[in-house]
């Protein structure tokens, strides 16, 4: 594909053109088309010839020999990177947005739940919320119960009193007294320090050590994401099932799985998320969430801060999505949450 640099305005005008129709109508779009329904003065011969150029350098395909052109992935990419400035929501939007998240909360999830259900409804495509909570527990000290040949029990407690179990299976047997000196090394590496700090502090521990001790703390290691991972918490909404919306993506089996699988199988859009914390707002189209489900998926997050946790706003919905409107959405969204409070329990 040609370089974006050597593409000219009228190319840029015509290729936002046939993407702003496109998302609207979800068919191919024909010169003719842009035409009449852009009320633009070139003629639609001229309006060909662009097309053209703009299919040659990879920006949009034919999906029949016969049919109108669609946006390819680098179509979208282009379109996106040219939105210089987002609108504001219309006033009425902006009001709905307050008057769901612009009160006082007893929980930070209840919060994230309900922005998570606002995007969704918004956009009727997939809302979605990741909070990065602000711990307040400290790692009073790690237990392993050993309860069988090649087995045990993690046990640890938090303050204030909490609790947290994890079943661990080694590679081999070891004796109890190389399981206690394990132990100890690693409430040496985690007790008094917040619970999301452990991970690190066992991974820096794993880099220096060597031994049994190490072959025990990388079994603890593996169980990391449910024993220490608890700052994430993640929520998404979509209604699209429920509602029956008219997706014609959603005609697409292969679309559709994906879709089932990613709704199932959380721990996908949780680590594409934390990958995506240093980005103020972030935008990947297509193959570029380097992800096989994502493939035929555009994902748009931006970040928030409240008092309780850091975190990210999305939207994930087809690669025919309307990008003016998510972005202007997570916007507002992201700034009412900063007003948000919770009453102490």
């Amino acid at each position: 594909m040609q370089g974006k640099n050597l593409i000219s305005s009228d190319e840029i005008r015509i290729l936002r053109n046939v993407i702003d129709l496109f998302v609207e109508t979800g068919e191919p779009v024909s010169s003719k088309m842009i035409k009449s329904r852009c009320r633009l003065d070139e003629s639609t011969a001229h309006i060909r010839k662009v097309l053209h150029r703009l299919e040659d350098m990879g920006f949009l395909h034919k999906p029949h020999v016969s049919s109108g052109r669609v946006p390819s992935d680098e179509g979208y990419r282009l379109y996106v990177d040219d939105i210089r400035t987002v609108n504001p929501l219309n006033r009425r939007l902006a009001e709905m947005i307050r008057r769901r998240i612009g009160q006082d909360w007893r929980d930070i999830r209840d919060v994230m739940a309900v922005t998570s259900q606002l995007l969704g409804e918004f956009t009727n495509y997939m809302g979605l919320t990741m909070g990065i909570m602000h711990s307040r527990s400290i790692i009073e000290r790690l237990e392993i119960v050993q309860l069988d040949a090649g087995g045990g029990l993690i046990v640890l407690r938090l303050v204030p009193d909490m609790v947290r179990k994890a079943y661990i299976e080694f590679a081999k047997d070891y004796p109890s007294q190389v399981l206690d000196r394990a132990v100890q090394v690693i409430n040496e590496r985690i007790a008094g320090h917040p619970l999301e700090k452990a991970p690190e502090r066992l991974d820096s521990f794993l880099r220096e050590a060597a031994g049994m001790e190490r072959e025990i703390a990388a079994a603890v290691t593996r169980e990391a994401e449910y024993l220490f991972d608890w700052p994430y918490d993640f929520k998404y909404y979509y209604r699209g099932f429920d509602k029956q919306i008219d997706k014609q993506e959603l005609k697409n089996p292969r679309i559709l799985q994906n879709l089932v699988r990613l709704m199932g199988e959380r721990s996908i859009m949780l680590g594409v998320l934390k990958n995506r914390l240093e980005e103020q707002v972030s935008v990947t189209i297509g193959k570029e969430n380097r992800v096989r489900e994502l493939e035929d998926f555009a994902i748009v997050t931006r970040r928030f801060k409240t008092d309780e946790c850091d975190g990210l706003l999305g939207v994930l919905g087809p690669t025919r999505m309307t990008y003016k409107l998510v972005l202007a959405l997570l916007d507002r969204t992201a700034e009412e949450l900063c007003h948000v409070h919770i009453r102490e329990q």
